[in-house]
């Protein structure tokens, strides 16, 4: 802090310190921001119900709304990511989910955190210029929603990349320690950035002057084209090693996709046409909309109400408040679908529980651990949602294969690690003895104890039904869930007035936000790997070296955990699904099948050291040290393990089902 007499203190009033100064300036910033993302969450609510009503009760959808909808997506996505930035809450390798505080440390740590600085601005503001040239050159004249030209709404990116930009910029230099090595690497990041995609610039002069860009600027294109395509290589690998020191994990992906289409010649307006793309599908919208809803209940009572029937139902046997555990964090992460949620929203109530059934502490850390993301293979999971829609990029248009199947494939699987983590609980749990005597179940208790959580607990019953029965859409269900939990917690249960509905809201922006950029910047990068023609060239290797189809799944299995343990859920789908789906369909792996092994191995991969997110989150929420953490949950990691290898193995498990949504 700066002492009082210093110039910087002596132009501030009487009674506002420079603390105080910065935070009024945040607020006033924010509130705008604030309020065009919560504007656009509820467009992106009620505008899909009331279309619905319109069609199911008047036989006449409202023309356009769809389209309206899809683009006020996009409007949410940038705008939470840019709070996202303000807050600190991008997911990065090197912080947990939630931990916003500054590290401290000498030059050499304020060396890696400028080098991590200055990455990830340079990504933010080359792509910032590439989707403002975007706007310009890549939408028809006339292109409007509503009346509104879509490249208002496309406006958006470029936006939300400036702000993310500049907070970057402002946090680098409000930290506690050497503010100024930080704040000198992020501003020169912006020169850097505005380098890298000098060749936006030169489209954005030839839309905008009537004699064309500068021709220094053209000259000055084919110098960075030349200079990235010789450098490529090293500089990948110096995005990678940013990971490792806290850029932001879309700043890592966008700049190796900006890296990739500069270096190879192409456009790098295709990573943020990519992204307009991907978030404009109809499927991609429920994401959020999942994310809030699972967001909401986790700021109300709802998760006590859960436990207390949970335990109401199961109490009776040993190892009851072990499966209570299991349930109640498959119910949340399957809704949330953002990792680590769970655990940083019941893991302190979840381990004072199992602590109190006599479960070691370490038992119970290691069991809230293992089972943070354990409902991410039923619906309405996102991480089904995203892969599905991902994959029918890569599948022929004539396959059988979409959202629907995969849910259904991943069922039993996902029942199955279930049951596999709740046996393990009970397990690990004490006998029923005198020490620990269990009540006997009593029906009127668990009637009395479901009727508190009944209206909540109908969520995922209608979500289910209403999907399957094809009476609505993904982002129908989802925009239902989150009015139906509105209305029965602000309402019914009286958890939430105006304000604290809000501000429930408000903290889940920057949480979607977080993820709803990493998908937009992992897809221009799987877009570039697909486009490139690089997934035949892997599989063409792997086919001459692997030959057995039982040989390529235990290989899979070992590749995918280990993606699983590097990279978080969404990119790795994006990334790496591009490269295993071909492979998949040389050695007649059923899609549906892949689909599981995918997406179980990198649940999986998240408890997997060294640097596995749930390990980090728990150490997080349980103020433990993360190999503490790692050797309370290996016994988990095995039973999943062991589960892994009987669901790849035993294709039955995913393909049984599917008959029930066999197409004609």
């Amino acid at each position: 802090m700066n002492s009082p007499t210093s110039d910087r203190d002596a132009a501030v009033p009487a009674g506002l310190d420079p603390g105080h100064r910065a935070g009024l300036i945040e607020r006033i910033i924010r509130a705008p921001i604030d309020f065009i993302a919560i504007l656009a969450a509820c467009i992106v609510v009620l505008l899909p119900i009331v279309d619905l009503a319109a069609s199911r009760f008047f036989y006449k959808a409202i023309p356009g709304a769809s389209s309206v909808v899809d683009h006020f997506v996009l409007v949410l996505a940038f705008m939470a990511a840019a709070l996202a930035s303000m807050d600190r809450r991008h997911l990065a390798l090197g912080r947990a989910e939630g931990d916003t505080h500054e590290r401290k440390g000498g030059l050499v740590l304020a060396l890696l955190e400028s080098f991590s600085e200055f990455f990830a601005s340079t990504t933010q503001t080359a792509l910032f210029w590439a989707s403002l040239s975007l706007v310009f050159i890549g939408f028809e004249p006339g292109s409007n929603a509503w009346g509104l030209p879509l490249q208002v709404f496309a406006a958006a990116m470029p936006l939300g990349f400036l702000l993310m930009a500049g907070f970057s910029l402002y946090r680098a230099g409000h930290g506690h320690s050497n503010k100024g090595l930080r704040y000198g690497a992020s501003a020169l990041g912006l020169v850097a950035g505005s380098l890298l995609a000098v060749s936006c610039l030169v489209n954005i002069g030839d839309a905008l002057l009537k004699g064309g860009s500068p021709a220094f600027l053209q000259g000055l294109a084919a110098l960075v084209s030349a200079f990235v395509a010789a450098w490529k290589l090293p500089l990948i690998l110096l995005y990678v090693l940013s990971a490792a020191f806290g850029s932001p994990i879309f700043t890592v992906l966008g700049g190796i996709a900006a890296i990739l289409f500069i270096g190879s010649g192409g456009a790098l307006e295709n990573a943020p046409s990519e992204a307009y793309r991907l978030l404009l599908g109809g499927s991609i919208s429920a994401l959020p909309l999942f994310g809030l809803a699972g967001l909401l209940l986790a700021g109300s009572g709802a998760g006590k109400r859960f436990v207390a029937v949970f335990r109401e139902l199961f109490g009776w046997v040993r190892g009851g408040e072990a499966i209570a555990t299991v349930l109640a964090c498959a119910f949340f992460s399957t809704f949330t679908g953002v990792n680590g949620v769970t655990i940083l929203a019941l893991g302190g109530l979840l381990l004072t529980i199992l602590s109190k059934s006599g479960m070691s502490e370490t038992r119970a850390r290691g069991l809230v651990t293992a089972s943070g993301d354990i409902g991410l293979l039923l619906p309405p999971s996102a991480a089904v949602i995203i892969y599905a829609v991902n994959a029918q990029f890569s599948y022929q248009s004539g396959s059988a294969f979409d959202v629907t199947q995969l849910f259904v494939g991943a069922l039993l699987p996902g029942l199955l690690l279930i049951l596999g983590m709740a046996a393990a609980g009970i397990l690990m749990s004490p006998k029923t003895d005198a020490a620990h005597p269990r009540e006997p179940f009593n029906g009127r208790r668990a009637l009395s104890s479901l009727r508190p959580a009944a209206l909540e607990l109908m969520v995922p019953v209608f979500a289910v039904v209403l999907f399957f029965t094809g009476l609505a859409s993904l982002r129908e269900i989802a925009a239902f869930s989150v009015l139906y939990i509105v209305l029965v917690e602000t309402f019914v249960k009286r958890e939430f007035d105006l304000a604290s509905l809000l501000a429930v809201v408000r903290k889940a922006m920057p949480v979607i936000g977080g993820t709803l950029v990493i998908i937009a910047a992992a897809r221009g990068l799987s877009y570039y790997v697909i486009d490139s023609d690089i997934t035949t060239a892997f599989s063409t290797w792997i086919q001459a070296r692997v030959t057995s189809p039982l040989v390529f799944l235990l290989a899979l299995n070992l590749f995918l955990l280990l993606v699983g343990c590097m990279m978080d859920l969404y990119s790795a789908i994006l990334v790496v699904s591009p490269f295993v789906i071909p492979l998949g369909v040389i050695f007649g792996i059923h899609p549906v099948h892949l689909g599981v092994i995918f997406i179980m191995n990198l649940c999986i991969g998240f408890l997997t050291p060294t640097v596995g997110m749930n390990i980090f989150l728990a150490s997080y929420a349980f103020r433990k040290p993360v190999m503490q953490i790692v050797k309370d949950s290996w016994p988990f990691l095995l039973v999943q393990l062991g589960i892994l290898m009987v669901i790849t193995y035993v294709p039955w498990l995913s393909t049984a089902l599917l008959g029930l949504v066999a197409r004609p």
